[in-house]
């Protein structure tokens, strides 16, 4: 079972991954906090990532026809939001990541210590497979909180990252997920083969 996970705590699990909790909205001197953004095109579709001074505090995807502007506007609209210049790192970190490879990357999210728990719990299955909400529940000491764990996952703020589409229904059913129900099928179907070309090769060198 993992230990419970609290603020700016180092979580090391599938990814090496820091959680900072945001102090609030605004900075110390009291104005708006500035948020960076950078995208990249995928196989999933267009990758948005937003981050801080500190760290990525979102991940989406869009289809190409969907305006990042209003995106933005619509997801952040206390906030001052500029382009990043020197953020393709982001990008491809997270496109490494959907191919098996590990990714290092620090996390400025907002989110209640369950969420944080589960967030971590999620942070520990391993590529090409999946666990259960109640198994994650029962991970972090909750067995009873099935519910409450799903409504966490769809918190997630930086899914991809956090890899909340490898978290199922009990029954095999896929569940919600934030980015679509498709995208998930396809995160998941798109793993398993990776995982299984990539054991393949190791097999036969």
């Amino acid at each position: 079972m993992n230990p419970p996970i609290k603020a700016n705590d180092t979580i090391k699990y599938q990814y090496s991954i820091i959680i900072y909790m945001k102090d609030s909205k605004r900075g110390k001197d009291g104005q708006r906090r500035t948020i960076w953004y950078s995208s990249g095109r995928s196989s999933f579709g267009i990758i948005l990532v937003t981050f801080t001074e500190r760290g990525i505090c979102g991940v989406s995807t869009l289809a190409p026809a969907d305006s990042i502007p209003e995106y933005l506007k619509k997801e952040y609209p206390d906030k001052n939001v500029e382009k990043g210049e020197i953020s393709d790192q982001y990008i491809d970190g997270i496109i490494k990541t959907l191919d098996g490879s590990k990714g290092n990357f620090n996390i400025d999210v907002e989110g209640t210590d369950f969420q944080k728990k589960v967030w971590g719990a999620i942070s520990s299955i391993p590529y090409g497979s999946t666990a259960t909400y109640s198994q994650i529940a029962e991970q972090i000491g909750r067995p009873s909180a099935v519910r409450a764990v799903a409504n966490a996952c769809g918190k997630n703020p930086v899914p991809l990252i956090i890899p909340c589409h490898r978290v199922i229904r009990k029954n095999g059913g896929l569940g919600g997920y934030g980015l679509g129900i498709d995208r998930k099928k396809r995160l998941l179907e798109h793993e398993k083969s990776f995982k299984e070309m990539r054991e393949g090769n190791q097999r036969s060198s």
